[in-house]
């Protein structure tokens, strides 16, 4: 590959036009704002992206291979990836108007940036010299109109008005296959935005035109997405071949999943599931991506979990899970609250409780895996289950402890809705009011509480009832749990509360479903057994199970209680059967070697570099305990110098959680003092070193590839030299508490 370009000159023109080059902020791009986000440095062609082709007119004699590249990508929602192959494209041809439309597309979800990119095109289009073809200008004037809110102000006509000019470039070019594919998806797309398909059958016979010319067409993407919803047997022939169509392409191996878990074929969904997850982690590891910078990440993996579940696969999917858990978190990503974590911990809860490992959640329930949340109402799930166990342990007292508890979270939340409801009509009141308004102020803000109200009072009903049990009044807790149905299987409680014939009519109704859920199949199997042995229907429901049963985890509670049954029918002591697998599969290749099932820090590249004194420093000399690693754009950035204050101000907060922290500059030895001399209050209490040459920051990707510039860089090392967490991007991290807190949590659960 070429030298790539630095500051084209088209931008560095009409950046003149608007302001002076020297107001621009150190890390920021030349180009505009929308290119301070994605990927800033260079990738390889991957030839693992799909067979697609649309011909553009480009300078760069690879930009055609990288357009196709980043269409490929767009196809396989790789979002982020796409911003990448596109961007090289600019770097040596600022003037390939495709590779704006490109970056459009790639911003579906994100109007703003993408109207941003494609008027860089528009202006390209307005210049009387410049060259293009008919075909592209077509693709050009769709986006350009799409984005154009001034012109037409109502979305859905936009959205309208863009579907009709696809159908009309593909009436003038039928043999163009990407405009086809791109239809299908954006009727697809628009759908979920209020403009509706008018016929599935229709868009499919779109599809069979592409597939009848390109039979692994990675449109074979938007087959599965027409028909998941709506017919999922019309998908399953797209469903064998979409993750070999593009299998450098996590979602694509997903996205299969999604039409075997329809159709009840867990086996094959978690195959997908796992391929998904390993390709993932894959290409995270190596170019040091943090998890959730990948769009549906944490869907595709939450789903692998689930799917794990659905085999009766506990640790596995507890481990999944877990692995959601342990993912860096950053502000804009993923918090306790959203993103992996926010799937992970509903995944964990919801799996304890239904293979019923009881002790397993009390330990959870206190450890960093399901920390104690700031707020009551996102915290309440973990509260629960930790009083459901203690429940179902017999643990009366500890029980009555956690009812206590959230009852004090039920008044202290109505004390707060009487507070706000005062508040509020005093505030009317004061700005006499009439009695009408006022009382809408008053509901209003009793209404913002009844949520989180009605929430605690549920559960406290629910925990009742398992306390009446446990005192042997069985009637009153199944008339309080049969009011606030629990997540735990209502059988199991017929069957403990003895009420022998509600609890078979349950199960008999779960076994005649024949939904292919091992867990809910193995305890339907059981409370049978014990509450009608005479219906021998908990026979027919023990075969149907072994069909099912290759990767259950058959010492688990929910399948360890069948033994006695499975020896009465004469099964061996391990009655699983094997997978058999199915007829309409292709050849597929080895789970081990698409990458690994769960995400795991990367290694830091290794680095000797001088200080000011000429001492040499070596990320190895900190091996053995953790680090906070900055990487600063010299001693002239005012944002950086903002930043080493700032972590100077607060060292003593670093060391009390142990977090010894090392600076990179840009400058040289001789300009290091610089930095030191910035600092008002005396020496800043840790070491900088130089890279001037920038190697280093290009190691550690802290350096914009397309526009040879070095960006802001905060990293978290842990003792073993790997990368726990990072932030790279225009301007320096400044959220100093959430920094210690993640550096600390990562460290736990990665040790």
């Amino acid at each position: 590959m070429k030298q790539l370009l630095t500051f084209p000159l088209i931008f560095a023109i009409s950046l003149a036009q608007e302001s002076n080059e020297q107001t621009l902020k150190e890390g920021h791009s030349h180009n505009g704002h929308a290119f301070n986000e994605g990927p800033r440095q260079a990738g390889p062609l991957l030839k693992t992206t799909g067979e697609v082709h649309l011909a553009i007119t480009t300078t760069w004699e690879e930009g055609q291979a990288f357009f196709d590249q980043g269409l490929g990508q767009l196809h396989g929602f790789w979002y982020y990836e796409a911003e990448r192959s596109f961007r090289q494209i600019l770097a040596h041809d600022p003037e390939c108007a495709m590779a704006y439309w490109g970056l459009s597309q790639a911003n579906i979800e994100n109007p703003k940036r993408a109207k941003e990119f494609i008027s860089k095109a528009e202006e390209l289009l307005k210049k009387t010299d410049f060259k293009i073809t008919d075909h592209e200008r077509a693709y050009l004037n769709a986006e350009i109109s799409y984005h154009d809110d001034k012109k037409e102000k109502d979305a859905k006509t936009r959205m309208k008005n863009f579907l009709r000019s696809y159908e009309d470039l593909i009436l003038k070019y039928p043999e163009d296959l990407e405009a086809k594919a791109l239809l299908v998806c954006r009727h697809w797309q628009f759908d979920r935005k209020g403009v509706p398909i008018s016929s599935h059958l229709g868009l499919d016979a779109i599809l069979e035109q592409i597939f009848a010319k390109s039979p692994n067409h990675p449109a074979h993407h938007y087959a599965i997405h027409l028909w998941d919803y709506r017919n999922y047997e019309q998908a399953l022939d797209s469903s064998a071949r979409l993750g070999q169509a593009a299998p450098g392409i996590a979602h694509m191996w997903h996205m299969p999943g999604h039409i075997y878990s329809k159709a009840k074929r867990y086996h094959d969904a978690i195959w997908h599931q796992q391929a998904s997850a390993r390709v993932d982690h894959a290409h995270m590891m190596k170019h040091f991506l943090l998890p959730d910078q990948i769009h549906n990440y944490a869907h595709n993996n939450e789903w692998c979990s689930r799917n794990f579940a659905n085999l009766g696969m506990a640790s596995a999917a507890i481990e999944m899970a877990k692995s959601l858990l342990a993912n860096p978190r950053h502000p804009q990503l993923n918090t306790a609250s959203k993103g992996s974590s926010r799937y992970g911990r509903k995944a964990l809860i919801t799996f304890l409780e239904q293979f019923e490992l009881w002790q397993e959640a009390i330990d959870y329930a206190h450890s960093p895996w399901l920390e104690k949340l700031p707020k009551d109402e996102d915290d309440l799930s973990r509260l629960r289950l930790i009083a459901v166990a203690h429940s179902n342990l017999g643990q009366q007292a500890k029980l009555l402890g956690s009812i206590e508890h959230l009852g004090s979270l039920l008044e202290k939340e109505k004390q707060a809705q009487h507070e706000a409801e005062k508040q509020a009509r005093d505030q009317a009141t004061e700005e006499k009011k009439d009695e009408k308004e006022i009382e809408a102020q008053a509901k209003k803000a009793r209404d913002q509480h009844n949520g989180k109200i009605k929430k605690l009072e549920n559960t406290l009903a629910e925990l009742r009832g398992y306390l009446a049990a446990m005192n042997g009044d069985f009637k009153t807790a199944n008339e309080a749990l049969s009011k606030r149905p629990s997540q735990w299987n209502p059988m199991l409680r017929q069957l403990a509360y003895g009420d022998h014939e509600k609890a078979a009519q349950s199960a008999l109704k779960q076994i005649e479903k024949n939904d292919k859920q091992v867990v809910a199949l193995a305890q339907a199997i059981h409370v049978l057994y014990h509450a009608d042995k005479n219906n021998e229907a908990w026979k027919k429901g023990f075969e149907e199970l072994r069909t099912i049963s290759s990767e259950i985890e058959i010492d688990s509670p929910v399948f360890a209680r069948l033994i006695p049954i499975a020896k009465e029918l004469g099964y061996p002591n391990d009655w699983r059967l094997k997978h058999q697998p199915a007829s309409d599969l292709l050849p597929r290749p080895e789970l081990s070697e698409l990458g690994p099932l769960h995400w795991s820090p990367p290694t830091a590249p290794s680095f000797t570099l001088p200080n000011q004194h000429q001492e040499a420093i070596s990320l190895e000399s900190y091996r053995g305990k953790p680090l906070i690693l900055v990487f600063y754009l010299g001693a002239g950035c005012l944002h950086c110098t903002e930043q080493l204050t700032t972590m100077a101000d607060r060292y003593e907060d670093f060391k009390k959680a142990d977090l010894p922290i090392l600076a990179i500059s840009t400058d040289d030895v001789s300009d290091l003092k610089k930095s030191q001399d910035n600092y008002e209050k005396g020496t800043i209490p840790f070491p900088i070193v130089s890279d001037s040459q920038k190697s280093i920051f290009k190691q550690f990707t802290a350096h914009d590839d397309f526009e040879d510039q070095p960006l802001h860089g905060t990293f978290v090392i842990d003792p073993k030299g790997r990368i726990l967490w990072s932030d790279i991007s225009a301007d320096p991290f400044m959220e100093i508490d959430f920094l210690i807190t993640e550096a600390t949590r990562l460290l736990q659960l990665h040790h």
